[in-house]
């Protein structure tokens, strides 16, 4: 008992003892602040690396966005992106106008949502009903090689002189867009029919007879119609058409010559909507960035002698109507109408 007295009682190993428990607190306390450090600049570098690559993707689908109403959307523009992003997410909201006899309406809205995490999601923010896009009317174009079926040419003599609208024309047949100028001056955009539309048509007609074979109560639509939503074409500046043409001309260069990746990045859209991209079926329809579509219709076409096949006018309906009795004159369908 003595000894072991002596042995608890020995300073010496008792100050031994405590340094090395100080030693090993010490130690302890630098690996877990190392580990955290670690930690924190590891997960901030993640964090980091994960917004740049969300902020990249955000300036992409910005230019989409943009490169889209290059080449589709009659009449309609996308004039500003706005930006709205924190810490783990972010999304870009593109807003479409229309311009009707310089009236700007809103048309809809491009809203996509990001994480750093790599993912994004289409927003579904436009009301597209019973041929109606938020309150207002969505008008059609109508191939030349289509019969003729009635059109809105009557309604629109009954509306009020000083309404002002949107009116899609189409063509009896394909012109020369020089040839368009002279005979509507004041065409805001010009509709070109795409290489694939005119087949497509003729295999759903067949579609369509093979269906009323097995069903005898199925009655067939109006084959054709092109909502001018998803029409091709492009914007004519006011006092600059041949320019115009040029500038559209130079745009399906630049981004036609990839039809891979032009078609990677539309069968991505499609998915975003949760629809089926297998086949991208209704070559008409969805294709709005395949800009190779457009390079195949276009050949060596310079900006005076490019088909075209309508024109959307916009104005008063008394500066429209004498217009509208031209010849060359297919189908007539009306858009936007405002009161005023």
């Amino acid at each position: 008992m003595e000894k072991i007295s002596i042995i608890n009682n020995d300073e010496s190993f008792q100050h031994l003892v405590k340094s090395a428990k100080q030693k090993s607190v010490k130690r302890i306390i630098i690996v877990s602040i190392s580990v955290f450090i670690s930690i924190v600049l590891l997960l901030s570098g993640l964090i980091a690396m994960g917004q740049y690559f969300m902020y990249k993707e955000m300036d992409k689908q910005t230019l989409q966005n943009y490169t889209d109403s290059l080449f589709t959307g009659a009449n309609i523009q996308t004039i500003n992106t706005n930006y709205d992003y924190f810490f783990l997410a972010g999304t870009t909201k593109s807003n479409q106008f229309k311009d009707i006899n310089g009236h700007q309406i809103k048309w809809g809205t491009i809203e996509h949502f990001y994480t750093i995490l790599g993912t994004k999601a289409y927003v579904e923010n436009n009301s597209n009903l019973n041929g109606y896009n938020n309150s207002y009317r969505v008008f059609q174009f109508y191939p030349y090689t289509e019969p003729k079926i009635e059109n809105d040419l009557s309604y629109l003599k009954t509306l009020p002189p000083f309404y002002n609208v949107e009116v899609a024309v189409s063509f009896t047949q394909e012109v020369t867009f020089e040839e368009m100028i002279k005979q509507f001056p004041t065409a805001q955009w010009a509709w070109i029919i795409q290489n694939g539309l005119l087949e497509s048509i003729e295999e759903e007609k067949e579609h369509a007879e093979e269906m009323k074979k097995e069903m005898p109560t199925f009655i067939p639509r109006n084959y054709g119609l092109v909502d001018g939503d998803s029409a091709y074409g492009f914007h004519i500046l006011k006092d600059q058409p041949f320019q115009s043409a040029q500038n559209f001309l130079d745009e399906v260069a630049t981004y036609g010559n990839d039809e891979q990746e032009a078609l990677a990045i539309l069968k991505e859209r499609i998915e975003e909507r949760g629809e089926d991209a297998t086949g991208l079926s209704f070559p008409y329809h969805e294709k709005l960035y395949q800009a190779e579509i457009i390079k195949n219709t276009i050949g060596d076409a310079d900006e005076h002698s490019l088909k075209v096949s309508g024109a959307v006018l916009t104005g008063t309906i008394e500066s429209i109507l004498p217009y509208l009795e031209n010849n060359v004159v297919h189908h007539i369908s009306v858009g936007v109408i405002l009161p005023y």
